[in-house]
């Protein structure tokens, strides 16, 4: 059982094998509990865990639809879709996704991010896009499936984006998006554009955001953001040409920092890829 007296998990040694299909479910199997885009937590405990088949049976959640996840530390993981924000047990809480990601390990984190996106999937098409008949889900695969249309099947959807450190020499770039709080400052980011490669939407996006051209790119690593459903592919750049200018409709202001002159708000490193990015950069200056 996943509690607090569990040595393992209070010290995050676990591992998640993602799986599309269980035969049948174990009495051992583990639950998420996902109401719109918070998920249910404890405010006495200070990590987010899955509830045991026990909890889940005395939480009284209303559930509209599960969905098997994979294994996690070898027991069947489920998310839970329920109808309301209401929860029995003692201490529950529902918490905004976003608020709950410094509580949480990237491994958790790949596991709920998988949770989220397949519960918006699955709320997205209820219905075909081709005929309007009510979709099935699939008994064997990761899909949904129209009765009507023979071989009409829609798997969940991934938009891939790129977002990117740019560097010259020991300077790095960070922008300020109008949507951020005030003295917040990230990386560059934007959406693949149908058609195009990575590298030629990550030199369109960094022109378009602040008029300068990149070069020398370097992948980084990658990182599932569920909000709503985005891979998110990480580089590093450099600085070619171009005069620094911000876009003025999604980008407000763009700055060349140093490690000795960095903003003061800056994404954290153990739950985002641009966090990450910043921090393996300074690292190496």
């Amino acid at each position: 059982n996943y509690n607090k007296s569990n040595l393992s998990w209070r010290l995050n040694l676990f591992t998640f094998e993602p799986a599309n299909y269980i035969e049948n479910e174990a009495k051992d199997s583990v639950f998420f509990v996902i109401f719109d885009q918070s998920i249910l937590s404890f405010s006495n405990e200070n990590f987010i865990r899955p509830l045991t088949q026990d909890e889940l049976t005395w939480s009284y959640v209303e559930e509209i639809e599960r969905h098997f996840l994979g294994y996690l530390n070898k027991q069947p993981c489920f998310v839970i879709l329920t109808e309301k924000n209401q929860c029995e047990l003692e201490h529950s809480i529902f918490i905004d996704m976003r608020s709950a990601l410094g509580r949480m390990p990237d491994q958790l984190f790949d596991v709920i991010a998988r949770s989220i996106q397949i519960i918006n999937w699955s709320k997205d098409h209820q219905f075909c896009g081709s005929c309007g008949s009510s979709m099935q889900r699939h008994d064997k695969e990761r899909a949904m499936e129209c009765p009507n249309c023979k071989g009409q099947l829609i798997y969940p959807r991934i938009s891939p984006c790129v977002i990117t450190l740019i560097y010259k020499e020991n300077e790095f770039l960070l922008a300020h998006n109008k949507n951020f709080p005030p003295n917040f400052y990230s990386t560059l980011a934007g959406f693949i554009e149908p058609g195009e490669s990575v590298e030629s939407a990550l030199k369109r996006e960094v022109k378009e955001e602040v008029n300068i051209n990149i070069k020398n790119l370097e992948y980084f690593s990658s990182q599932a953001w569920p909000f709503p459903s985005q891979l998110m592919l990480g580089f590093y750049a450099e600085y070619d040409s171009g005069e620094l200018k911000p876009d003025g409709e999604e980008i407000d202001d763009a700055q060349w920092f140093t490690v000795e002159s960095m903003p003061t708000n800056i994404p954290p490193a153990n739950i985002s890829i641009s966090g990450k990015l910043i921090e393996n950069f300074i690292d190496k200056s």
